[in-house]
């Protein structure tokens, strides 16, 4: 094992025990995390309003919980509506990112595609620790859109999004790997059921969580357990929503909780995070015993 990512491990496991409220690292800290991908990834909250939106520190999410454990400096390029198709080229549909950047900042500034920001960067700051990648969501978001929730349509469809989605993965991984010149620690990031009682639903998240499963071992990334840890967070009920880890919509009556994380969902993302980098850290343990 590398000692950049030792030391990573070690920190990690230590901060499984001490992780607190989230808060963005100090930016004089030398190592850093960049944080990649949708609106997950950069911490939307649907409840934040429209002044509001015009302050990315309103959008704190589970990279500022990770950054902060690990005393790493955040960087989070990542854009509410982004797709894999998107996160590659901004003439790829997205859905919503442009629209986002057209009116509200994002983390970080920057033109183009992000994942050109991020081989920039990753190019030009050599004291990188960490990244993690969450994408993929509104690809398959954009398919229950055009299907308009009818599973037989989005089950037919699925195949050929997540076959494209698979590709995409491949470039943006390849990218960070090869033209980035970064071969520290990538999480990947998956995604949870918004029901693990629909059999469809969990269905449909664990084909799309298998895809960016598959295609991070491919290049050596680390796969957080997020579907896991939301089933677990979410017990008895089995329903991330009823246990909170959703934001709210109490003005919504046919939906009592918006797609988003709350802020305990993005805890539960960070424990993810921090916990495959401990279990790798004990891996390794185990191996050199």
């Amino acid at each position: 094992m590398k000692r950049g990512f030792r030391v990573l491990a070690f920190a990690a496991a230590a901060a499984l025990a001490l992780l607190a409220v989230p808060a963005s690292a100090g930016e004089n800290q030398q190592s850093s995390y960049l944080a990649l991908g949708d609106s997950y990834a950069f911490g939307f909250n649907p409840t934040v309003s429209l002044t509001g939106r015009q302050n990315p520190a309103n959008f704190p999410g589970y990279s500022d919980a990770v950054a902060s454990a690990l005393h790493l400096h955040l960087t989070n390029a990542a854009c509410p509506g982004e797709t894999s198709g998107s996160l590659i080229s901004v003439t790829v549909a997205d859905n919503g990112c442009q629209a986002w950047r057209a009116h509200f900042p994002l983390h970080v500034s920057y033109t183009g595609a992000q994942l050109n920001y991020a081989v920039k960067f990753l190019r030009t700051h050599h004291h990188v620790d960490l990244v993690t990648l969450q994408i993929g969501g509104n690809d398959v978001l954009i398919l229950l859109t055009v299907c308009h929730g009818n599973t037989t349509c989005i089950l037919s469809g699925l195949p050929a999004v997540e076959a494209q989605m698979a590709a995409n993965l491949n470039t943006i991984y390849s990218a960070i790997r090869q033209k980035g010149h970064y071969h520290g620690t990538i999480v990947a990031v998956p995604y949870f059921a918004f029901n693990y009682n629909d059999p469809s639903m969990v269905a449909i998240t664990s084909s799309l969580d298998g895809v960016v499963a598959a295609v991070a071992a491919s290049y050596h990334a680390r796969v957080a357990d997020a579907f896991g840890a939301f089933l677990a967070a979410s017990a008895p009920s089995g329903i991330p929503c009823l246990a909170g880890l959703q934001v709210p919509t109490p003005s919504d009556p046919t939906s009592p909780c918006d797609i988003h994380p709350s802020a305990a969902g993005h805890a539960v993302f960070a424990k993810a995070i921090l916990a495959v980098l401990a279990d790798d850290n004990n891996d390794n343990n185990d191996h050199n015993n």
